[in-house]
């Protein structure tokens, strides 16, 4: 008797994170000290937020972001001299394109 899984068509829809690949490597730890608002504070350890990892991620985020405008900015003039380019003298394939 061979038993197979079936899809479940009940299940809930998947959701991609739009993250591909590995995720990124936890670091060594370092303790800091930080003042917050007090009534912030409050709330978040009502809700059973963690504080480290809350911060871990967002400057993880925001320091990607940086990295990210940074790297447009570098980059800028030679997309534009790209494109010039490409506006005064085509594109090199243009004779065989179909579409």
């Amino acid at each position: 008797m061979r038993m197979t899984k079936e899809f479940d068509e009940g299940s809930k829809p998947f959701r991609h994170s739009g993250h591909i690949g590995p995720g990124p490597k936890p670091g060594p730890k370092r303790a800091v000290n930080l003042s917050i608002d007090a009534e912030i504070l409050a709330a978040a350890k009502a809700q059973r937020i963690n504080l480290s990892q809350t911060l871990e991620d967002e400057l993880r985020k925001r320091t990607q972001q940086a990295r990210e405008a940074k790297w447009q900015e570098e980059n800028r003039e030679a997309f534009e001299a790209h494109n010039r380019f490409i506006a005064k003298h085509g594109i090199w394939s243009e004779k065989y394109r179909s579409w």
